[in-house]
């Protein structure tokens, strides 16, 4: 029955760029609020986990009522980024309009090096962000998580609507190649799928974050720079600010593994910088906190 109900889903999203065809973006917009403020509310369990989140990046000092809130903004943000996401169609390369953009330090890693690693986190509309950077012209391959039941299919309609390649995680080969290509290669950082990644602080407790950023990069001899695409909420600018930052400054040494960790630690602390600014733009429902090490 779980199956059937996922499958519909997916089948539904269509339907819902369809419409944004005959909506204005607005309009739109007051819907995906609704739906996101409904979705809180019947979603207990989920709801939960973000406030558990928010205990952790905010503090336990933060009352319930408070936290809740937190959530519900939470929920009513990816209602809106889901919605941006399935107007991609209708808007094809004119998703560069939705954002605010600084290129200048992206376009000075891709002048010195011959391709880069872009870390993001489940931050702002993170699949919304690698179309808005094809739409601008820059070559982007982005690394995604394999999820069944037609959910990868679906969101690869959108993700390629302005040419962005898309590689499943396990496919090793297809990333290094496209690194050799010379693409700038996008790893969404802030979960560990493989139960091998790097145990990090994050705020009061520690998770682990996935090696795979510091792995490519080290390995083909390339930076590394974090990169993510939030919601700005200020009125007569575009709804999204883009942000690329300087590559961070690492020297490696002999010790391959010991390099991963250090840099893997390192990628790991400026994440959590970004989740503390925007708590309600971080939507990761299984954060796997972990009390020490």
């Amino acid at each position: 029955m779980k199956r059937a109900r996922n499958l519909a889903i997916t089948w539904l999203m269509p339907f819902g760029t369809l419409l944004q065809f005959m909506l204005p973006r607005w309009l739109v917009t007051k819907i995906a609020i609704f739906i996101g403020g409904l979705a809180c509310r019947l979603n207990p369990r989920k709801r939960e986990k973000l406030i558990e989140n928010y205990r952790h990046i905010l503090g336990r000092h933060r009352s319930q009522t408070e936290l809740t809130q937190i959530a519900c903004r939470a929920f009513k943000n990816l209602a809106l980024f889901y919605a941006d996401l399935l107007r991609v169609p209708v808007m094809k390369k004119r998703t560069a309009l939705l954002g605010t953009f600084d290129p200048r330090n992206i376009n000075r890693v891709l002048k010195q090096n011959r391709s880069a690693i872009l870390v993001t986190a489940h931050i702002g509309n993170w699949d919304l962000a690698g179309v808005f950077l094809t739409a601008l012209g820059y070559p982007l391959s982005a690394v995604v998580e394999p999820i069944p039941r037609g959910w990868t299919k679906t969101f690869d309609r959108y993700r390629r609507a302005c040419a962005m390649e898309t590689i499943p995680i396990p496919e090793h080969s297809r990333i290094n190649r496209a690194i050799e290509r010379g693409k700038i290669v996008a790893l969404v950082a802030d979960r560990d799928l493989t139960g091998h990644g790097v145990l990090c602080p994050a705020f009061d407790a520690y998770r682990s974050f996935p090696k795979g950023p510091a792995v490519y990069a080290l390995r083909h001899r390339i930076p590394v720079v974090i990169g993510y695409f939030i919601y700005q909420k200020r009125k007569n600018l575009p709804p999204y600010i883009g942000v690329i930052e300087p590559p961070i400054e690492f020297q490696p040494t002999a010790n391959m593994d010991e390099d991963i960790h250090r840099l893997t630690s390192i990628i790991a602390s400026k994440l959590n910088q970004i989740i503390s600014s925007y708590p309600d733009q971080w939507l990761v429902f299984n954060a796997d906190w972990k009390c020490g090490k």
